[in-house]
């Protein structure tokens, strides 16, 4: 049975109206996911800002996260199973491994075209 972790975020637009900007959900491994609903909910809360809306106060913090996640590896892209790979082999903090799982879920994985000089 998986368990399921779940995140919403509110914005408050000028006109007064309170409006749902994003409500995201991963199922899997919770210690993991929670990250990736903190990693969802910041891009959500930075394009929310970035449009001149503004985040319930206790949200605020999510603006100021730091979305980057690792490389993948020379040739590849991020998915699921390399990133679990990376994770086992203590490659990945639960943080990194959550991030990455939004990551890949958003369609933001790309393969990493390296330098010939990169070691």
């Amino acid at each position: 049975m998986s368990a399921c972790t779940t995140g919403k975020l509110y914005y408050t637009e000028q006109s007064g109206n309170r409006i749902l900007g994003c409500d995201v959900e991963f199922v899997g491994l919770p210690s993991v996911d929670k990250f990736a609903v903190e990693y969802a909910l910041s891009l959500c809360a930075k394009s929310v800002v970035h449009k001149g809306h503004q985040l319930d106060g206790n949200q605020q913090y999510l603006v100021n996260l730091d979305t980057s996640v690792p490389e993948a590896p020379c040739g590849h892209a991020w998915n699921r199973d390399l990133a679990k790979a990376k994770f086992k082999e203590g490659l990945l903090s639960k943080k990194h491994y959550g991030y990455i799982v939004a990551y890949i879920d958003l369609g933001l994985a790309v393969v990493n075209e390296c330098s010939p000089n990169h070691t």
